[in-house]
């Protein structure tokens, strides 16, 4: 199987002990401290975004339109390991530009963070960041597929400093996904047993990025060790800084790059915590000329410890969608023509085991707006958000569980008591 051929992408020793020591540098990096600027109703919040590449240009963007919409808030300092793209984001703002994040969260402007930089680099830039007395929004997934003992204690510090951390699991701030949720618990298909829903497409395009500069070289304005992280330490490489999604080291596939749009939003509608076990298969079963190390078919069970289960299949080979169903012992709710899965649907429908199907009409919508909006709602009043760190923490145990299933070829069990990952 192409997929398994590097086997020290998986947790390791040596990947437990790299995660553990970046931790602890982590901890020290910055002080330790429980408060930040005390932001009240009507105080401008300084926002800066580490990573302004794709995804992090669309969340300056969507801050931006809120700014115009009246809200409160000033983008004040970007932050990338490429000087192009840095220079390019600061451009329209105005902002600060820093070349290192630990400069950026020094700077006493900056409020609250958007970290929206390559998977393996979430988590510690984000414990960084609330050890700098920042609230922070965290880009999905919330981290790597090899760090789910970090991101314990990204919650852990979390809880201890009292930050707001909004996962971007937008799903959750959707109007239609909350409607599912009232749904379910009404009682309208009775006890949930099984879920079936999938992510279908054709094309590799989210894996093979562009590169923006094929002649690019590690120096002072291209920071590779920044890049890097806590990843295993390799010749710089043009594919891997520029299109990294292809590789284990940084990213996870569908699993990890996918899943967190249709998967997430069962997770929350369900009330949902840890998996007790995950199964997974699959394959690079299409995308064979090129050096991609990440699936491009993957298949997921997840059963929980309230006797339900979740299955999710991936192709990126073929985009025709099966309708999505949450079945119940007394029936059935369907999604009709979900768009990006967290954007919403056309409309519900409640199909009993006795009695007349009920539809009821949903709301295709980004909810990346709404969600950012909860978010900096609770900056101010020291809410929960509606994608908090726990919230996240439940998701990435389910997700790594399922990748790291799939690269071993074993059952994976979560261990509630000691909080561990089981193979």
């Amino acid at each position: 199987m192409n997929a398994t051929r590097r086997t020290s992408e998986s947790l390791t020793r040596r990947d437990f002990i790299r995660s553990t020591a970046l931790a602890a540098a982590a901890a020290t990096a910055f002080p330790h401290v429980s408060r930040g600027r005390v932001i009240g109703a009507n105080d401008r919040i300084g926002v800066g975004f580490i990573g302004v590449g794709n995804r992090g240009s669309s969340h300056i963007a969507t801050v931006r339109r809120l700014i115009q919409a009246g809200e409160n808030l000033q983008v004040v300092a970007v932050n990338d390991a490429f000087r192009y793209r840095l220079e390019e984001a600061a451009k329209p703002t105005g902002a600060k530009a820093y070349m290192k994040h630990a400069e950026l969260l020094a700077d006493p402007d900056v409020d609250v963070v958007c970290v929206a930089t390559p998977d393996r680099l979430h988590v510690p830039q984000a414990i960084d960041a609330i050890r700098a007395a920042k609230d922070v929004y965290c880009e999905k997934p919330m981290g790597h597929w090899t760090q789910f003992e970090l991101s314990k204690t990204f919650y852990e510090e979390t809880v201890r400093l009292k930050r707001v951390v909004q996962v971007g699991n937008q799903g959750n701030s959707s109007p239609a996904w909350q409607k599912v949720r009232e749904l379910i618990q009404q009682g309208s298909i009775g006890r949930v047993q099984l879920v079936n829903a999938g992510f279908y497409r054709v094309g590799d395009w989210g894996e093979r990025m562009p590169i923006a500069d094929p002649e690019a070289q590690p120096g002072p304005d291209l920071d590779w060790e920044g890049f890097l992280g806590d990843a295993p330490k390799v010749p710089f490489s043009v594919q891997r800084f520029f299109s990294w999604r292809k590789y284990l080291d940084y990213a996870g596939g569908p699993c990890t790059d996918l899943f967190p749009h249709v998967f997430t939003p069962f997770v929350s509608a369900l009330g949902l915590k840890f998996p007790s076990r995950a199964v997974a298969s699959g394959g690079i079963f299409k995308y064979t000329t090129y050096d991609r190390e990440v699936p491009d078919t993957f298949n997921m069970c997840l059963d929980y410890p309230e006797n339900l289960s979740i299955v999710i299949p991936c192709t990126l080979a073929n985009n025709y969608p099966p309708e999505a169903a949450i079945r119940g012992d007394e029936g059935t709710l369907t999604l009709q023509n979900p768009g990006e899965w967290n954007v919403g649907f056309d409309s519900l429908t409640v199909i009993p085991l006795k009695g007349e199907p009920r539809v009821f009409p949903a709301q295709k919508l980004d909810a990346t707006p709404a969600h950012w909006r909860n978010f900096f709602h609770c900056v101010r009043t020291r809410q929960k958000p509606v994608s908090d760190v726990e919230f996240g923490l439940h998701v990435q145990a389910a997700l790594n569980m399922a990748l790291l299933s799939f690269l071993k070829e074993r059952v994976a069990r979560f261990d509630l008591q000691k909080m561990e990952i089981v193979l």
